[in-house]
């Protein structure tokens, strides 16, 4: 991905067949997709790529075994063969993590009614592994284990346990990252895509939308996008542009809005461990109670979801000492061997999931994971655009894939959707690409370096390589406990449209979760400033914007 020119004068003269809202991993998806079908398509997303909801989960590829609680079995097996599609388009991207669910006397809790479940979910799953394109990329197989081994992994000794069911999940080092993966291969295709653009109105010409008038958020400057059919994938936001349309009331609209927080703590364990909680589920065979999970990741645990309610969108979301104190809450409860306390908090972070539900129970769990696509010529009689709408990070290609059915019929074109790897995915078997990677460049980098830069660049890691391999002070490390260079940050500028501070340190990298020091952001800042040329005003503005939003997460984290 190429920083992009952003010369709107050329912009506007450009007739695009597809105008995409929105930069999550609904909108990533749907741009690939639409520029593989050789779609002229453009993509704006008002903030940074990723960085809202699609920076805000548990960084899952989740396979759907919380629907089989629901009963919802047609969404269990959809969802492992999309976590296997993310696995086949992008291998390096994602890695297998354990979680241990503990199983207790009783019999809703017990080993046996959770191995029936686990037999069920294997079935659903059967097909998975064809999929994947490698035998190495098939998730290890459900095992049981003892309450004593169940203690080893995590001290649980002062529970009433019988041991675990252990069951593997593909965990991303960073979501946002493959989103930036997905609108590479996008670009690749021919796409063009703008960060810091944010979609204001439509254009009309009577019933029709033929285009958006947009404004970029970082010159101010106002200008109109044309195009033959525009598709709305804002995700929580997409009613700010679709109630200004006629008729909005006969479309279908978001009836409520939930806020799921996270929090980073020192690890507890190196399995993920799952946590009954006392709030609520909408499970309709219930273990007790909502999960809350505990994720080793970098070096730390990630805690979470929170689960909290809201009646716009367009308010501040924002982690909030509540929030904080739920989490805090399930785990020393759930595991009290634990002892966290808020001096063992590092970060977290907050972000907005839309309710579709008619009748709002605030006291439920309601992250139902469907999807709404809405042909807005049948539902209010405007034709020119498409809303798609997902809820889950994991069915976003599944979202784009059923949209595009509708997207072609719309423009009158052949629906010639393909699997494709991703663009940084040029290799055959991971294992070998890994091992002669570490072959080829340990005696200038560590192997957890060149692993962790794999991790984020893929197939561009020579690329990357070659271009810092001349500058020393590129190939040093941002922080002492994390493996991320300096170079990162020049490729993120150079290639990945990192506009701002806040875009390396949250999304390109996270090290803005993982405890980053003040010496460190300023680093950071001084070398973007030299690559993007700000003045001295400038850079002490992102200096300031990052230590604010640093120091609101540590007032929620510490309640102060």
């Amino acid at each position: 991905m190429t920083s992009s020119s952003r010369d709107w004068q050329t912009v506007e003269q450009q007739n695009y067949d597809a105008l995409i809202i929105g930069g999550g991993i609904s909108g990533a998806w749907l741009a690939m997709h639409c520029a593989q079908q050789g779609l002229k398509t453009l993509l704006v997303e008002k903030h940074d790529y990723a960085s809202e909801t699609s920076s805000s989960s548990s960084k899952l590829l989740h396979g759907g075994i919380r629907y089989l609680q629901q009963m919802q079995f047609g969404k269990v097996r959809e969802s492992a063969m999309e976590r296997s599609e993310y696995v086949y388009a992008a291998p390096h991207m994602s890695v297998p993590i354990p979680f241990a669910v503990p199983t207790y006397p009783d019999f809703q809790r017990s080993k046996f009614f959770l191995n029936c479940g686990m037999l069920a979910y294997r079935i659903l799953c059967l097909g998975e592994g064809k999929v994947l394109d490698s035998k190495e990329q098939t998730l290890p197989p459900v095992r049981s284990i003892s309450a004593a081994q169940l203690n080893e992994i995590c001290d649980l000794s002062n529970e009433p346990h019988t041991g675990a069911v252990v069951l593997y999940e593909r965990h991303m080092l960073d979501s946002e990252r493959m989103v930036l993966a997905i609108l590479q291969t996008a670009q690749s295709h021919g796409a063009d895509t703008y960060n810091y653009v944010s979609a204001q109105s439509f254009l009309l010409d009577g019933d029709r939308v033929v285009g958006v008038n947009v404004k970029d958020e970082i010159s101010g400057t106002e200008f109109n996008i044309h195009s033959k059919l525009v598709i709305n994938a804002a995700g929580p936001w997409i009613d700010n542009l679709n109630g200004k349309l006629k008729s909005a009331h006969n479309a279908p609209s978001i009836k409520g809005f939930s806020v799921g927080s996270h929090i980073v703590t020192r690890q507890i364990c190196d399995h993920a461990i799952a946590v009954t909680t006392r709030h609520q589920s909408d499970a309709k065979i219930d273990r007790g109670g909502r999960h809350v999970f505990a994720i080793p990741w970098r070096g730390y645990s990630l805690i979470g979801t929170s689960y909290d309610e809201i009646d716009s969108p367009n308010g501040d979301v924002k982690l909030e000492a509540s929030h904080v104190d739920q989490l805090l809450d399930a785990i020393n409860e759930g595991i009290p061997s634990a002892k966290l306390t808020r001096d063992d908090l590092v970060s977290g972070f907050s972000g907005l999931l839309p309710l579709r539900t008619d009748n709002i129970d605030r006291t439920v769990y309601q992250g139902s994971g469907e999807y709404q696509i809405i042909d807005h010529a049948k539902s209010n009689g405007i034709e020119g655009v498409v809303t798609a709408l997902g809820a889950k990070y994991t069915t976003g290609r599944k979202l784009s894939a059923l949209t595009m059915e509708l997207v072609c019929q719309k423009l009158g074109i052949s629906n010639n959707q393909t699997r494709t790897k991703l663009s940084n995915s040029n290799y055959i078997h991971l294992s070998e690409f890994v091992n002669s990677k570490i072959s080829q460049y340990q005696e200038h980098f560590s192997e957890d370096t060149i692993r962790h830069l794999i991790s984020t660049y893929g197939s561009d890691i020579d690329q990357f390589l070659k271009r810092i391999a001349n500058d020393k002070e590129l190939t040093q490390t941002i922080c002492k406990h994390q493996p991320d260079i300096f170079g990162q940050v020049v490729w993120a500028v150079e290639n990945e449209q990192a506009l701002k501070l806040d875009d390396v340190l949250f999304n390109r990298t996270s090290l803005g979760l993982l405890g980053i020091q003040d010496s460190e952001v300023v680093e950071v800042a001084n070398l973007m400033a030299r690559l993007l040329g700000w003045a001295d005003q400038h850079l002490a503005t992102e200096i300031e914007a990052v230590r604010n939003r640093l120091q609101a997460t540590h007032k929620a984290l510490h309640n102060v």
